[in-house]
Formats: structure tokens, C-alpha cells, sequence
């Protein structure tokens, strides 16, 4: 088996805990066929993907959750499968796997052949003149974690957890709630809402519990809403959304499905496995890939 690794140098904004070769003497110690290329600017994983995944029958990840999602993009889920070597600030979708965090036990984790099937979500969206699409591996998210996700990605003094907390200090001067409708394959929701989760696993941002029910292998998306317009009801939930309790609360709405479609007239921020998508879309769709993507 052929295995391409695609590095992010710049993973867990630069603190990933490896370097190249670190990574390339796990391989070596392994006996495993490798080439490792390093990406070089936002979306470069992608087309890194797309070039040379053919020739290949692995893909690894190096890097967090964005250059997973980077990776997803262009992989061949027929042909390929997926590992990866942890190094994000969230590390959402190794937490959901249970992936161990060191390269050794990764690149041993690799080596072990085993394989794991799980969903993905594909979605796609509209903006004024422009249209979104791809995959998801963990969450996308819309309204005010959004607004926070990309205030996440300006700041560089803080790594971990800490970097989404900071954001969210930062935005609640930008709190607002907006009118939405969105149905699902039985259901329907319609008004004002500060932030809609769809969500394949269930923590996301690497500390948030949104959507604790979640499971990538349950053949199904969670659908979290939160109802309340106000700030400081919002703000009460958060800490209890570190560990999943927040879904208790009669402000939070729950449900599943395999097909979701929002529409947001005033237009609503997103963001997709930690990365930021836009700040204005109209329209979401939704849908479920069940076993779509073969795991280490």
C-alpha cells in the first residue's frame, strides 16, 4: 500500500509537537511506502489531493481539523484510504476516532491496516453570486459560532482550546439572532435563531459538547437549534455545553436526519469543520453520505 502524506507546517498555528521528519522515521520504523509533501497556503491540500492522490491508495492527514477537511475534498472515496498524524488546535475528528495523538502510535495505528467506516456530510450553499460546496467530516455550523470561528482564526498568542474561548469573548458584541426556516426529513423549524448545528460527531472547536449524541458511524446527521434571541440566555448555556448538558435546556431543540435544507433571507454566517465559509449565505442543502469514508 502506497500511503501520501500531506503535512501542514504550519498545524496548531505552528505548534504542532512534529516536524516533517519526525513523521517520515515513523513511516520508515513501520516499512511503509510513503511520499510526504508539505502544503504551502490555504486550499493547497486540496490540490495536492487532486494531483497526486491517484497514484496512491492511503491519504494521511498531518495537521487539524481544516487540513482534514482540506484533504476530504479531493479524495477518492472509492479507492483511498484515510489516516492521520494529529497536530490542529481542535482536533475534532482524532478525539471522535479515539486516534492517538503521538506519531508513533499513529504511523503504528496505520500500519495495523485495520478499516473503519464513517458518514460524511455534503452540503452545499448559496451566497449572492456565489455558490459553496464540499464535505464535512465533524460540523457545520451557522449564526453566531460562525461569527466566533472566524474571529478564531485572527488570533496566534493562544493554541488549544483557549483560541476558540477568546474568540467568543471577542464576539458577543456581535451577537444577534436571525430568521431562518429549515426542514428535515420529518420536521420543520421556522424564525429566529442565534446558531444551527448539523453534526456528524459531537464535539467540535476541541472543548464543545454541541451535539453530544452525534456518532460518525450512526448513519445519520444531529441537528442542534438554539431558540432563544437573547445573549445572556445564550451565555448561560455555554458552560454547560462543555459537557453536553446544554441539551437539556428548553432553548435547545434536538433532532436527526439525512437530509436538511435552511433557508436564511437576511442571510447567516457559516463555517465547516473549523473552517470559515462566508458570512451571508441564503440557502443550505444538506444530505448524508453513510460509510462514505474508509478509516485506518
Amino acid at each position: 500500500m502506497r500511503h501520501l502524506i500531506v503535512v501542514n507546517p504550519r498545524a496548531g498555528r505552528g505548534r504542532s509537537g512534529w516536524t516533517e521528519d519526525s513523521i517520515a522515521r515513523a513511516f520508515e520504523h513501520r516499512g511503509l511506502s510513503f511520499d510526504l509533501v508539505p502544503t504551502e497556503r490555504p486550499g493547497h491540500a486540496t490540490s495536492l489531493v487532486r494531483d497526486h492522490g491517484p497514484a496512491y491508495d492511503a491519504v494521511i492527514a498531518a495537521g487539524g481539523d481544516g487540513t482534514i477537511h482540506e484533504v476530504l475534498q479531493a479524495l477518492d472515496l472509492e479507492r483511498h484510504r484515510f489516516g492521520l498524524v494529529p497536530g490542529g488546535t481542535g482536533n475534532d475528528l482524532a478525539w471522535a476516532l479515539s486516534w492517538p495523538t503521538s506519531v508513533a502510535d499513529s504511523v503504528a495505528r496505520i500500519a495495523a491496516g485495520s478499516e473503519h467506516r464513517i458518514d460524511l456530510g455534503i452540503w452545499r450553499a448559496t451566497e449572492p453570486g456565489r455558490i459553496h460546496e464540499g464535505r464535512f467530516h465533524t460540523v457545520l455550523g451557522l449564526g453566531f459560532p460562525a461569527t466566533v470561528n472566524a474571529a478564531s482564526h485572527r488570533i496566534r498568542h493562544l493554541r488549544g482550546p483557549a483560541v476558540y474561548l477568546a474568540a467568543l469573548l471577542r464576539c458577543l458584541p456581535r451577537f444577534r439572532a436571525v430568521p431562518l426556516a429549515l426542514t428535515w426529513n420529518d420536521g420543520r423549524f421556522e424564525g429566529r435563531t442565534a446558531a444551527v448545528v448539523i453534526a456528524n460527531s459531537a464535539r467540535t472547536g476541541g472543548t464543545f459538547l454541541l451535539a453530544p449524541s452525534a456518532r460518525l458511524d450512526d448513519g445519520v446527521l444531529d441537528l442542534v437549534i438554539l431558540s432563544t434571541t437573547r445573549l445572556l440566555s445564550t451565555l448561560l448555556l455555554l458552560p454547560r455545553s462543555l459537557r453536553g448538558t446544554h441539551v437539556s435546556s428548553r432553548n435547545v431543540h434536538l433532532a436527526r436526519g439525512t437530509v436538511f435544507r435552511v433557508e436564511a433571507p437576511l442571510g447567516i454566517p457559516a463555517y465547516v469543520d473549523g473552517e470559515f465559509v462566508a458570512h451571508h449565505l441564503r440557502e443550505i442543502e444538506v444530505h448524508i453520505a453513510p460509510g462514505a469514508l474508509a478509516v485506518f
